[in-house]
């Protein structure tokens, strides 16, 4: 009987452990079901309600003001936001998770990284379609504040 319990516990171990590690999970194409975004040229590639709204930014804007508008009527799992930061051309685009806060799934944390208001750029965040997502928007890097 003590034999059988242990071939049982042996093979149970040896399958198990056999399924383990078949699949491994790739980080990258995780974060990309979360979050995923694009630049843009200014006045290209984007619908009428966005062009309307990055017009309406460029005219009342001053230099270094962050916009942003988000259009979750795009897609029913994903939101789509885009970012508009006067003057500028490249952004660093991070996502943290805490999973200890439980008011939301995460922050998407923006900062305008190259100013260059003669080819200024617009960026578009494909994320999550949850309203527990918070933006924020900084003059200042992750990167830096991690330091």
């Amino acid at each position: 009987m003590r034999t059988n319990i242990l071939i049982f516990i042996m093979l149970f171990v040896l399958i198990f452990s056999g399924c383990s590690t078949e699949e491994k999970v790739n980080l990258e194409d995780s974060m990309n079901a979360i979050i995923d975004y694009k630049l843009y040229e200014v006045g290209s590639e984007q619908s009428d309600k966005v062009k309307k709204w990055l017009v309406n930014a460029i005219l009342t804007g001053e230099e270094g003001q962050y916009f942003i508008f988000q259009n979750g009527s795009e897609g029913k799992d994903y939101m789509y936001s885009y970012v508009y930061r006067k003057g500028y051309s490249d952004f660093e685009v991070s996502f943290i998770y805490e999973p200890t806060d439980k008011s939301n799934k995460g922050k998407i944390h923006v900062t305008g990284t190259e100013k260059n208001p003669i080819n200024e750029k617009i960026l578009e965040i494909k994320s999550i379609n949850d309203l527990s997502i918070l933006f924020i928007l900084s003059d200042e890097s992750l990167k830096s504040k991690l330091e």
